[in-house]
Formats: structure tokens, C-alpha cells, sequence
């Protein structure tokens, strides 16, 4: 079942909602369609590194929850919310291609094709911050560079990851920006790419985010009955 970038645009949204909106056993439901589903459609080094590092800042999320006084059980409700969010996204990034995303929020959501282009390119830059990451991790460990320790230790160590990191990114930057100068970037850059019409699968799960967003209002109307 292949949806258009339009209907995987809006059901990331509608998760975004629903993590406020839903109990929170279907919360937890949708976090584990969302592993199932990421883990289907892409499970390489790079997917599960992503998945291991969103558990991290969940858990640190959730201590610094408690560490402010915050009961146990709105600790981890807050920080299940936030991972079935950042799921959301991974996912909609996992299984649609960035220009796909891009041409959908041109052309259906009328965001000026700047603004569109900002958005996606910065999503298209994480993959490539972490591939540059590891590049300089091994490349600073060849200088004798180490991040053995305890997290003190570690954190201070990884400062001198940062500038080498910090400098490629502005040099590639620069190579984008010339680029995008002489192909003639401008309004008509996505007006060329051809349209997705929406499908049976897109009505359906739109129609699906139709109900389960108005879940509050007819849950409501059953129980008044």
C-alpha cells in the first residue's frame, strides 16, 4: 500500500495530536506500529542508531522530569508521548523521499517553495551530520583521540568533534548554495516534478485520521447516550 507524501504529511500531523487526545494504551499501541513499521520499511545501522539514541533522550527527558518533582507516572506518559512524536517523523522520513515531501507542502499545503526547501534540506542534513560525525570520530581516533570514560568525561572529550563537524557543515553548505544558484533555483523548481494523485489508500487513511482525531467528541456522544 503506497500513500502520497500529502497523506503521510498529515497523518504525522494527526500523531502529533493524538498523543494528547488518545488514553494512553493507545498511545502505546501506536508507538509499537510505529517500530514495526520503521524497522519494515528501513532497518539499517543508521535506523536503529536512531532509534537507540531517541530512547536515551526519552529516558534523560523522563529523569529530568522526576528530578523536578514530577510523579513517576506523568513522567513516563510525557516522555511516551514525545517518542511516539519523533516515531512519527523518523517514519514519514523512512518511507518518502525528501523532494516528494517538499512538492507536497508546495503544491497542497500552498508553503512558499523557499520555506519548503529550507525545511527539507535541513531534514536531509541529519543523515549526513551523523555520517560526517562518524567520519570524524575515526579520524580524530587515528590522531589518538579517545571517548573512553565516565559522561563527564566523554562530553568534554567530544568538543573536539565539534569544530570539524561545524566546518564541513559550512562547507557544505556553501557547495549548496552555489549549486542552487546555477541550476536557477526559484518558484518554478517544483512546478516541473509530476503531481501524486491521491488514492484509494489515501481516502481510506485519511478517512481513518478523521475518526481517531474526533475520538473525544464521539466517545462523548456514546457515553451521554
Amino acid at each position: 500500500m503506497k500513500l502520497t507524501a500529502f497523506t503521510q504529511i498529515i497523518v504525522t500531523i494527526a500523531v502529533t495530536a493524538w498523543v494528547f487526545i488518545l488514553p494512553v494504551e493507545a498511545v502505546a499501541t501506536i508507538l509499537v506500529l510505529e517500530l514495526a513499521l520503521l524497522l519494515y520499511i528501513k532497518h539499517d545501522k543508521m535506523t536503529m542508531a536512531a532509534i537507540g539514541g531517541l530512547a536515551v533522550f526519552t529516558g534523560m527527558m523522563v529523569l529530568l522530569q522526576l528530578l523536578f518533582g514530577t510523579s513517576l507516572s506523568l513522567a513516563l506518559i510525557g516522555g511516551l508521548r514525545m517518542l511516539v512524536m519523533t516515531m512519527a517523523f523518523l517514519c514519514m522520513l523512512a518511507a518518502t523521499r525528501i523532494q516528494d515531501i517538499a512538492k507536497a507542502l508546495v503544491d497542497r499545503f500552498c508553503l512558499p517553495c523557499e520555506y519548503a526547501f529550507m525545511l527539507t534540506t535541513a531534514l536531509r542534513f541529519v543523515p549526513n551530520f551523523l555520517t560526517d560525525s562518524e567520519i570524524t570520530l575515526d579520524a580524530q581516533s587515528c590522531r589518538g583521540y579517545s571517548n573512553r570514560g565516565n559522561i563527564i568525561k566523554r562530553f568534554l572529550a567530544y568538543l573536539v568533534v565539534i569544530r570539524p563537524l561545524v566546518m564541513r557543515a559550512v562547507a557544505k553548505s556553501e557547495t549548496l548554495a552555489l549549486s542552487m544558484e546555477l541550476k536557477g533555483f526559484g518558484g518554478n523548481t517544483y512546478k516541473n516534478m509530476p503531481s501524486e494523485p491521491l488514492g484509494l489508500a489515501d481516502y481510506l487513511v485519511l478517512l481513518l485520521v478523521v475518526v481517531l482525531s474526533t475520538y473525544p467528541f464521539w466517545i462523548n456522544s456514546i457515553q451521554n447516550l
